[in-house]
């Protein structure tokens, strides 16, 4: 089958499975029906598979990037040891000893205003979430396209086994025949080999025929992900005459159906809203950001004492000079009285107390005003009009490559359509022809070499009338596709 008949078929394909032979599973039993193959193949594909992780991936990121709204919590703390030379975190005294600290923090930050950006990006990031979902669709809708190519390839192919087995079996038989009228005298001998030579044609025929069919085979397994066996069959449905009407269709008609539809068109258009979404958001650099900051802290050091009273302390009596008492200052006048002072009396500063003590609580709002950053948000926003116009062309040739692909579909199931009505006008008069030979060649009225043109023509007539039908069987399908119309054997 020409690989322009590779396009893109959606779901619609599950009316196929109303003119077969349903099986029960997955191809439990390793017949598969064609419909067992499509819906098999969207759950186990690894291309389909790739497509679902990105789009769970997408899902993930737009969680994230909701998530950005809400407050950032954080905590963290230290705990040393220290010796010698180093200044106390409670006190902020210079002490030189041996001890345990420990610093403990609690901050929260809740962005007021950024620029739109995090609203841009969501929705960007929505928008990317829904083509990821189209990708999907149009990841399983290629997939199926290829599944019912081989579909078809290995019915054709089965075809063409069971016209080369009759080619073959009738070319035997008129082999014994001459081989008989050889014995009896009635032929050459050149006749005989003329004979074992197409005979051993037709077997390479048949030979090329299977290899066909079995390479096709080899192609479903493997866009099934199913390991090479003999065992594997297919369900063959009865595949009815092709209309003999020609194709009557409005191509624009299609084509407008068809932009609305595909999933491929979807995803392209989908993107150039998010190009949009992104080009909103690097604009957003221009603009000032102000957040809500709040943080609380506390500390702790083995070295710290807790004031648990006052003592007097009494020193007895103090000697006090009170001055000289003659003008030679030879008499000295001195007196003692008793003296004594309050001393702090500190006790053990349990670690939980110093914490709930030494907290510190702090608030306030955080602005940042862009003035020069090496032009890096011209340049982003520069960056993502490109990418937004990358986008919208990317849309164009998707469409145009979609025209394209319609209007040759139109003309191929037209010209197969043709050729379907003269391979069949041809292969009427080539069996005829080859009825005659036969009898000629009988008759002894013409050669072998004759009856081997004649037995050839029949068998290219027969070929070609097989592959003219699934071709435009094939056709005919994509433009019921394009049309949303049920696609069915």
């Amino acid at each position: 089958m020409s690989k322009r008949l590779l396009l893109v078929i959606g779901f619609s394909l599950t009316g196929m499975a109303g003119a077969m032979a349903q099986q029960q599973g997955s191809g439990s039993d390793n017949v598969w029906s064609l419909e067992e193959a499509v819906n098999y193949a969207k759950t186990s594909n690894l291309q389909v598979l790739q497509t679902l992780t990105n789009n769970n991936l997408n899902q993930v990121n737009l969680k994230q990037l909701k998530f950005q709204r809400l407050p950032s919590i954080n905590a963290g703390g230290s705990y040393n040891y220290n010796t010698g030379s180093y200044q106390d975190p409670v006190t902020f005294s210079l002490i030189n000893q041996e001890s345990q600290t420990g610093n403990y923090q609690l901050s929260a930050s809740v962005p007021l205003f950024m620029g739109f950006q995090q609203l841009n990006l969501i929705k960007q990031s929505e928008l990317e979430l829904q083509a990821s979902q189209q990708d999907v669709l149009s990841a399983q809708n290629d997939i199926t396209i290829q599944i019912i190519t081989s579909y078809l390839n290995i019915l054709f192919a089965d075809e063409l086994i069971k016209i080369n087995e009759l080619t073959r079996n009738l070319t035997q038989e008129q082999l014994n025949r001459t081989r008989i009228l050889f014995n009896a005298g009635s032929v050459a001998e050149n006749s005989v080999l003329d004979l074992e030579s197409q005979l051993a044609a037709d077997e390479l025929e048949l030979i090329n025929a299977t290899n066909q069919r079995d390479i096709a085979r080899l192609s479903l397994m493997q866009l099934l992900n199913l390991p090479n066996t003999q065992e594997f069959q297919i369900v063959v449905p009865q595949i009815p005459e092709p209309d003999q009407d020609p194709v009557l269709i409005n191509g624009e008609q299609v084509f407008d159906v068809a932009a609305q539809t595909l999933p491929a068109i979807k995803a392209v258009d989908l993107r150039v809203l998010s190009a949009a979404r992104a080009l909103e958001a690097a604009r957003g650099d221009y603009y000032p950001r102000l957040s809500l900051n709040a943080a609380m802290s506390t500390r702790y050091s083995s070295t710290s004492q807790f004031l648990t009273g006052r003592q007097t302390i009494d020193e007895g009596l103090q000697r006090k000079a009170l001055g000289f008492s003659d003008a030679a200052g030879t008499k000295e006048v001195v007196i003692y009285v008793p003296s004594a002072y309050d001393a702090p009396v500190y006790g053990n500063y349990p670690f939980l107390d110093q914490l709930q003590d030494n907290i510190y609580k702090q608030i306030g709002l955080s602005l940042q005003i862009p003035i020069f950053n090496g032009l890096q948000a011209r340049t982003g926003v520069q960056r993502a009009k490109l990418q937004q116009q990358n986008a919208k062309i990317n849309a164009d040739i998707a469409r145009n490559n979609l025209r394209q692909t319609i209007e040759q579909a139109y003309v191929d199931a037209v010209a197969a359509q043709r050729r379907y009505v003269a391979a069949k006008e041809q292969l009427r008069a080539a069996e005829k022809n080859y009825g005659n030979a036969q009898l000629r060649l009988n008759s002894g009225v013409i050669n072998t070499v004759d009856f081997n043109i004649v037995a050839n023509t029949f068998r290219t007539a027969q070929s070609n009338l097989v592959q003219a039908k699934y071709e435009y069987t094939f056709k005919l399908k994509v433009l019921d596709f394009y049309q949303g119309k049920d696609i069915s054997l």
